[in-house]
Parts: structure tokens; C-alpha cells; sequence
């Protein structure tokens, strides 16, 4: 059996490389990482921004697998005011849990003459989350207009709906989501069966309780958490969105019922450029899942078939985090996994048609993960010169020796940022601002602009420790934002392009055909907010331009297939892009 301290220790030798051993030349594996000389920097604004949220694991000594897990975070504009409000999840007591519990929290945006600020909103808005919570995912379920809220637990589900006005109230009960008393870490809304309704996917870990808990003991025979393999898989859940407030569990009928274990991370995206949406599972420590959508109502797994539910050397690892972008400009959807000390990072690149290759050394990403374990990621453009950047929040799940009697939560490790240098190799940056020098238990991450600026934030949420708000105080360069309304589900799903294949009636004819338009400079986003670990992202798209400050025409596909052309649309701002709005391609 594969346990986490074994990955521990096999961490001094670095064994594990991960997949493609074809390290191009001039790339950087085993090479220098970048200086702060390359101007990238992130600070943690979160005491200033009146943030003071800490996270609370429960652990009373016993090790239950439970605390060593969660939690994520959420970025979304509740209240519709334009700013970027945040939700942090809460854990709490595992055991003896009372009346008196902790309960999830959320700030309100209030940010002023380019001061970062929240205020806590929690009882105001009706919030009453005080399940031990995990997860959690944002969609506009009921097609109102506003984001409501999914929240994976260890224990039962919650759903809360926005009622507009800065108010939410709880319909788990009714929504059927709550019956099912499992483990969820990680969900995605995700219209999977095109009827204009957010369906609902729920990645589920493992069968752990109380009474099957077990004691697990590292190499020196002292008491550790144990591996997830000690505990059975539970089967992930794909609900149905009814339309009437209820979901319906159709995980037997769609194909995707069963043990397959471990899941940790999901994200939603169509892979095989066939137009349906699909799923992609990260799962701990088993094979990952490829849901491919065969547009009737069922799921077919071909991780194995298209090359990602192992790495390039046929290894299972220990997934948590998840990302899917085009990284690569080739007009299809990439990969990017977090995993386990000595693992490595894995990006699977999409070769065309939903068939991938393990490019993890190749791109650099392999060797300077080696030591630490991720959890939260993200592609993201962190210096906005027009390629997408790699984010990891990292933290251990097996004590570390040298924080063994100093740290009351021996698990403690930095955070990590690539840069793409352009070509689609990474270096990692040494320096990246006061935000990487700190120490903390990582788990979720959550990206948007908080402040408006043009530039991505980061939130993380620590396991048992304080949460932190990475503001980006990267040097300016040109940007667009594009924010899609007027359409159902908020427009999730929705593929929006800039760039050549954005500019003209026969490119935009060619890039609304899907996958087939692409090149350097032909940028193709998908409206989002899953992904990561147990979080969610920022639904607007944020398309960094480097010194090109010209006016940019955008294609938007929007998720029933209707295209439209934009603009070209001033840079260094946020556009609304209603649906009907633009000019036929």
C-alpha cells in the first residue's frame, strides 16, 4: 500500500521526475529559478483588508484523516456591485459538535480610492454554514441573474440560494442536494446536458468515520495521519438541475456511479472538442478520471485511453488540485495537477481531439515541485504579458521533521508561482514578494481581481491557520476584462477568444467552429469559476495584453452555441458583453 510517509521519505533521494523525460533543451529543469529583478510581486493584504478569518481543523491528537483536509475559499460578487466579495469555509470541532459551532464567513467587498477592504456580512446575509465544511462552488443555479453557493462537507451538503439584496438563504433541504451524508471536498456547476440549467458535480473522497478510523504510524513507528488508502472509495455524484430549485441524482444513469475513489479536485471543460461538457476528476491516490459527455446523458471514463489518469511513467499519483486552460494558444484545453511530495506536478498537454502527453519536465514544472505537496492552482496570466502563469498553495499531510516539536501543525511549506517565459516552459519565482516568504498549511485557492486593478489576486485558505490575500503589486501593463450577461447560468461555459481569430468575419467564422482556430496570438478562455482545490474562481475573464494597449475585438461563444463579435473594446477596463448585443461573425 502506497502511504503518504512512504512519498515523505522518498522525497530526500527525489526520485520521482514524473513522466516525460524528454527535457527539451534550454529548458529549465534543474536550472535557475527567477529573481524578484523580474518584477513580480504578491503581498499578503488580508489583516489590512480587515480580513481575520481563521481556519479551525478540529484536531484534538487522535489524527483523524478528516482535519488534515479542507478548506477552500471562494471569490464572488454576491451583491452584484461590481466588486469581488469572499467566502471562507470553516471547519470546526469533529467531535462533541454542539450548538455552539463555527460557521463559514463572508466579507463584503467594500474596497475605496484603491484601498483593499472587507467588511464581515455573515449574519446580515443569512449565512449559516456550520457543517464541518470542505468545499465549495458558485453558479447561478435558478437562472436569476446573481451566484448562489455549493457547499461540499465532511457530512451533509448545503445549498445556499442568493436572493439578491445581499441575502442568502438555505434550500438543502429542498434541493435534494443534503440527502446524501458523505465526505464531498470539490464541486462544479456545469450545464452538462445543454438544457440552460447549471447541473451540479460533486467529486467525493473516501468512507472515513469515527468508528473506522485508523492508527498509522510513520517509518520511526510515531503516530501519523494515514494514507486515503486505508478507507474505501466513495462514488462522486452527478446531479441534474430540474429547474424548479430541486437537482436530481442521476450518477447511476449517467455512468459515472461507482468506487473510483479519492476524488479531490474537478473541473468541467470539453476536452474532446466534440461541443459536449465534460468532466476531468483529480483524484488521491488512485487513477484520474476523464468523463467524456457522448451528448445523450452519458459518461464514459477514458482517462486511461487519453493519456490522464496516470503519469508519463504509468504512475498513479496523489492528486489534489486541478486546472484546465489552453495554455499552449493551440485551441484546445491543457491540464495541470498538484500532487504529493516527490510526486511532482504533472501538466498534460492536449495533443488534439482529447488525447494527451505528460510534457511535465519538458515545460519545468517536474523537478521544482519535488518537495512540496499542492493543493490549489490555477493557469493565470500573474504579470499580465500574455501567457499564462502556474500558481500552487502547498502544504504538507505528514508531519515535517524539522517542524516536529516547534509547530503545533508540523506541516507547514511555501507557496509557489511559475512564470511562462513565453514558450510555454516555467520557471519558478524565488522571490516573489512577502506573500511567498510566508509558511502556512495551503489548501484551497481562489483567483479574481479584488481590487479592479487589471491584475489577478490570490486567496488562500490555510488548513487550521489564517487566511491570506496574495494582492498582485506586479508592475502595470495593458489588460481587458470581459464579464458575460443576459444569458442563462450566468454564461458558464461560454468560450470567449481575442486575438487574430477575434478580428474578422471569416476568422470569427473559423474560431466559432471550436478548437480548430488557434496560434500565439488567438486566446480562448472558458467563463468558469471550478477548479483549483475545494474553491472557486472569479467568473469574469481577465486577458492580459503585455505593451499592447490597442483596442481588442472579442468572439464570445456563448454555451448554446450562438456567436458573437465585440468591440474592438478599449483596454484597461472591465466590459459587460450582453448577449445579443454584438455583431454576427
Amino acid at each position: 500500500m502506497k502511504a503518504w510517509w512512504l512519498a515523505a521519505a522518498a522525497v530526500a533521494a527525489q526520485a520521482a521526475f514524473g513522466g516525460d523525460h524528454e527535457a527539451a533543451a534550454g529548458s529549465n529543469v534543474g536550472g535557475r529559478g527567477i529573481t524578484a529583478n523580474d518584477g513580480v510581486r504578491f503581498v499578503d493584504a488580508a489583516a489590512a483588508a480587515g480580513v481575520d478569518f481563521r481556519h479551525a481543523n478540529g484536531m484534538i491528537g487522535q489524527r483523524w484523516l478528516a482535519e488534515v483536509m479542507g478548506p477552500g475559499a471562494a471569490v464572488l460578487d454576491f451583491d452584484g456591485d461590481g466588486k469581488l466579495d469572499l467566502w471562507l469555509v470553516q471547519g470546526g470541532p469533529l467531535a462533541k459538535r454542539g450548538r455552539a459551532l463555527p460557521t463559514d464567513r463572508l466579507y463584503r467587498n467594500t474596497s475605496a480610492n484603491g484601498e483593499l477592504r472587507f467588511e464581515d456580512v455573515t449574519a446580515t446575509a443569512g449565512v449559516a454554514a456550520t457543517e464541518y465544511g470542505m468545499g465549495i462552488a458558485t453558479g447561478d443555479f435558478d437562472n436569476d441573474g446573481d451566484l448562489d453557493v455549493f457547499l461540499a462537507n465532511y457530512g451533509p451538503n448545503q445549498l445556499f440560494e442568493n436572493l439578491g439584496g445581499g441575502r442568502f438563504r438555505d434550500r438543502s433541504a429542498r434541493s435534494g442536494l443534503a440527502a446524501a451524508r458523505e465526505w464531498a471536498v470539490s464541486a462544479s456547476f456545469a450545464d452538462f446536458d445543454g438544457d440552460g440549467w447549471l447541473d451540479l458535480y460533486v467529486a467525493n473522497y473516501v468512507d472515513f468515520t469515527f468508528e473506522n478510523h485508523k492508527v498509522c504510524r510513520d517509518l520511526a513507528s510515531r503516530p501519523s495521519y494515514c494514507s486515503p488508502e486505508s478507507y474505501q472509495p466513495v462514488s462522486d455524484r452527478l446531479y441534474r438541475n430540474l429547474g424548479d430549485g430541486r437537482f436530481e441524482d442521476v450518477s447511476a444513469a449517467a455512468g459515472v456511479a461507482g468506487s473510483f475513489g479519492g476524488g479531490l479536485g474537478v473541473v468541467a471543460d470539453d476536452f474532446d472538442g466534440d461541443g459536449e461538457t465534460d468532466f476531468y476528476v483529480a483524484n488521491d491516490p488512485v487513477d484520474n478520471l476523464l468523463w467524456l459527455n457522448d451528448g445523450a446523458g452519458r459518461f464514459a471514463n477514458r482517462a486511461l485511453l487519453r493519456g490522464v489518469a496516470v503519469n508519463g511513467d504509468g504512475d498513479a499519483e496523489a492528486s489534489m488540485g486541478v486546472a484546465g486552460e489552453d495554455f499552449d494558444n493551440d485551441g484546445d484545453v491543457d491540464l495541470f495537477i498538484t500532487h504529493l511530495v516527490a510526486e511532482t506536478n504533472t501538466l498534460y498537454v492536449n495533443e488534439g481531439g482529447g488525447f494527451f502527453a505528460d510534457h511535465s519536465n519538458r515545460a519545468g514544472v517536474a523537478l521544482s515541485s519535488v518537495h512540496a505537496t499542492g493543493f490549489g492552482t490555477a493557469w493565470f496570466d500573474a504579470d499580465n504579458d500574455g501567457d499564462l502563469d502556474l500558481f500552487s498553495a502547498n502544504g504538507a499531510v505528514t508531519e515535517l521533521a524539522e517542524q516536529r516539536g516547534v509547530e503545533p501543525h508540523p506541516l507547514r511549506q511555501r507557496d509557489q508561482l511559475w512564470l511562462n517565459d513565453g514558450g510555454g516552459r516555467y520557471r519558478e519565482v524565488l522571490d516573489g514578494g512577502p506573500a511567498f516568504a510566508l509558511r502556512d498549511v495551503g489548501r484551497g485557492a481562489a483567483f479574481g481581481d479584488l481590487d479592479n486593478d487589471g491584475d489577478m489576486d490570490i486567496v488562500v485558505a490555510n488548513n487550521n491557520g489564517r487566511t491570506r490575500i496574495y494582492r498582485n503589486d506586479s508592475p502595470a501593463a495593458h489588460w481587458l476584462g470581459v464579464e458575460l450577461v443576459g444569458a442563462k447560468s450566468g454564461g458558464a461555459g461560454a468560450i470567449v477568444r481575442i486575438g487574430p481569430c477575434a478580428g474578422g468575419p471569416a476568422q470569427a467564422s473559423a474560431a466559432a467552429g471550436g478548437a480548430g482556430d488557434s496560434g500565439p496570438d488567438c486566446r480562448r478562455r472558458r467563463v468558469r469559476t471550478d477548479g483549483s482545490y475545494a474553491s472557486a474562481n472569479d467568473r469574469r475573464i481577465l486577458f492580459g495584453l503585455g505593451g499592447d494597449g490597442s483596442a481588442q475585438p472579442v468572439l464570445v461563444r456563448w454555451p448554446d452555441g450562438h456567436t458573437e463579435r465585440y468591440g474592438p473594446l478599449e483596454t484597461g477596463r472591465y466590459h459587460r458583453l450582453r448577449r445579443h448585443a454584438g455583431l454576427p461573425p
